[in-house]
C-alpha cells in the first residue's frame, strides 16, 4: 500500500511523514552517505521538501515504511534544473504536465521483491491521477535496463556522466496506461497499489 502525503494532509499523517524522514535518513545519509542532507542525525531532507512536494510512502502490513518517492512540479525551480541541468542535452523539460521524480528508495530487504514493482506501479498511478505524461529523474546509469525490465519506457535526456564517482544519467519516464499495465504484469500486481482512504477534501485541495 502506498500512502499519498502532500501539504493538505501532512498534519494528519505527521507520524507517517516523520517515519518517512527517518527512512530517508537510513537510505540516503547512512547508506548513500549524502551527509549534506542530514537534518538532525535521524531525519533527512532538502529544500524541495516544501509545500509543493507530493510523497508516495510504501507501507508494509506492520505499518513499517519500506519505500518512498517524491514528486515535484517541473514548472518550479527543481533539482534537475538547478543542480543537474548539465546532464540534459538542450533545455530541461519544464511543463505543467511533467513532474520531477526524486528520493525514490526501497528498503534493503525489499529490493528484490514485490515492493520494487509496487513503487513503479504507484508512480504510474499517481502521475496518471495527477494528469502527468512524464516524470524526469536522475538515476544511476546501470539502472536503465532494470527500470526498462520492470515495464517502464525510459528516454535518456543526455549522456551518462561521472558524478562523485558514480555514472549518472538524466531520464524521462513515460507515464501512460500501457506502462502501468506492463509494470503490473511484470510484478504480478492486480488492482491499485495506492491507499484509497484519503478524504475527498484532500483530493479536491490537491487538484485545485
Amino acid at each position: 500500500m502506498i500512502r499519498l502525503i502532500d501539504q493538505a494532509n501532512r498534519l494528519r499523517y505527521r507520524d507517517t511523514f516523520d517515519r518517512l524522514s527517518r527512512f530517508r535518513h537510513d537510505i540516503f545519509v547512512k547508506e548513500c552517505r549524502w551527509t549534506d542532507f542530514d537534518l538532525d542525525g535521524e531525519r533527512e531532507g532538502d529544500s524541495y521538501d516544501d509545500e509543493h512536494a507530493l510523497y508516495g510512502v510504501s507501507l508494509a502490513e506492520d505499518d513499517r515504511v519500506v519505500g518512498c518517492l517524491r514528486l515535484y512540479p517541473s514548472i518550479l525551480p527543481h533539482m534537475l534544473a538547478e543542480t543537474f541541468a548539465y546532464l540534459v542535452e538542450g533545455p530541461v523539460p519544464q511543463q505543467s504536465d511533467i513532474v520531477e521524480l526524486s528520493r525514490l528508495a526501497i528498503a534493503r530487504d525489499k529490493r528484490d521483491g514485490r515492493t520494487y514493482y509496487e513503487m513503479f506501479a504507484g508512480l504510474q498511478e499517481l502521475c496518471l491521477q495527477e494528469d502527468y505524461v512524464g516524470a524526469t529523474a536522475v538515476i544511476r546509469a546501470y539502472r536503465m535496463p532494470v527500470v526498462q525490465g520492470a515495464g517502464i519506457t525510459v528516454h535518456p535526456l543526455g549522456l551518462p556522466r561521472d558524478v562523485d564517482g558514480e555514472k549518472l544519467i538524466a531520464v524521462m519516464y513515460e507515464i501512460n496506461e500501457a506502462s502501468l499495465e506492463r509494470v503490473r504484469a511484470a510484478g504480478g500486481l492486480t488492482g491499485s497499489v495506492l491507499e484509497h482512504k484519503m478524504p475527498v477534501e484532500d483530493i479536491v485541495r490537491r487538484r485545485a
